[in-house]
């Protein structure tokens, strides 16, 4: 059983994190030093050693654990599978009040795209999400003309794009209207009468 961590540490780490944040705005990460990140945190590099081996490792921390939270808010329940076009998928308005909550971390790591590996484990969240989606469908037996892996790959495209216009261009709109429009357009298409029917 995990134990809950000390509010002063967990204080301190927040400051180290958003000290990195603020440095990472500025300049190119490898060019960042402990040193700065102390400064900027307001706190010795005594106290920086006592909580990471490197700055590597600060990173890697806050990366993890923005992860985890985000394949925690989009784990899928078989009852959300049920809903229509008409109402936003509750999978949908997760994901974008997590990344609302933590909004300027998600622009400094995707749009800046300071960090590769946490761009391509966003996308595999994201692809994770599809291809269970993909599998309930399957289950269901309904009927695919497009073969599955073009499928998987178009549709989690397609949402990862979505996601990094909305952070680009500073969250423009709240978590339950993109999750709407993503879902409409997911399963109706984006027109008012579908030109194509």
């Amino acid at each position: 059983m995990s134990r809950k961590m000390d509010p002063r540490v967990q204080r301190t780490k927040a400051m180290f994190e958003e000290a990195l944040l603020d440095l990472m705005e500025e300049k190119d990460y490898k060019k960042i030093t402990v040193r700065e990140i102390s400064e900027r945190a307001n706190l010795n590099r005594a106290t920086f050693y006592l909580h990471y081996v490197d700055k590597d490792q600060l990173l890697e921390q806050m990366l993890d654990e923005a992860l985890e939270k985000l394949r925690v808010c989009v784990q899928v329940k078989d009852i959300e599978f049920e809903y229509d076009s008409d109402n936003p998928h509750p999978i949908f308005v997760q994901l974008f009040t997590k990344m609302i909550e933590s909004d300027r971390f998600y622009k400094v790591m995707l749009v800046q795209e300071k960090v590769p590996y946490f761009t391509e484990s966003v996308r595999e969240v994201i692809e994770t999400l599809v291809c269970r989606s993909t599998q309930v469908m399957i289950d269901d037996k309904l009927e695919f003309v497009v073969p599955i892996e073009i499928t998987i790959a178009y549709v989690t495209s397609a949402y990862f794009g979505v996601i990094v216009w909305w952070v680009k261009n500073d969250m423009p709109y709240t978590p339950a209207y993109m999750a709407k429009q993503m879902t409409r357009v997911s399963t109706v298409g984006p027109w008012v009468e579908n030109p194509f029917l």
